[in-house]
């Protein structure tokens, strides 16, 4: 139930469209952050949802990518996920609770950064 509500929410999500199944989506969302010495230029990142599995990429020349498992959601779709990067250092993805577009934050165990990812329009 839990993780039908937030696929039904990010697909739901400005640009997003269908892939190959109902529980799957894709679209681009900007990132970017605001925290003191972390301003950058907006980064765009391609967003993946296969099945139990969110995977977001940076189509930037780093081509970093950071996947989480969506089974530990709260039954409102929000939660705070976390997992390990290529470098076996932990991230966490927050997802607030609702329904329709909305971001999603980043933050890396390496960094004090904190990054909003926001669909693209």
């Amino acid at each position: 139930m839990r993780l039908s509500l937030f696929l039904t929410t990010l697909i739901g999500l400005a640009g997003a469209s269908h892939t190959s199944g109902a529980a799957d989506a894709t679209w681009v969302a900007v990132a970017e952050t605001t925290q003191g010495s972390c301003f950058g230029a907006p980064v765009y990142w391609q967003v993946d949802i296969k099945g139990n599995t969110l995977t977001f990429t940076s189509r930037s020349h780093t081509k970093r990518s950071f996947t989480v498992d969506l089974k530990a959601l709260q039954p409102d779709g929000s939660g705070r996920l976390a997992g390990k990067d290529e470098k076996d250092r932990k991230f966490y993805v927050t997802i607030d609770s609702g329904s329709g577009a909305r971001p999603f934050h980043l933050a890396q165990s390496d960094t004090p950064c904190l990054f909003v990812f926001t669909p693209k329009a």
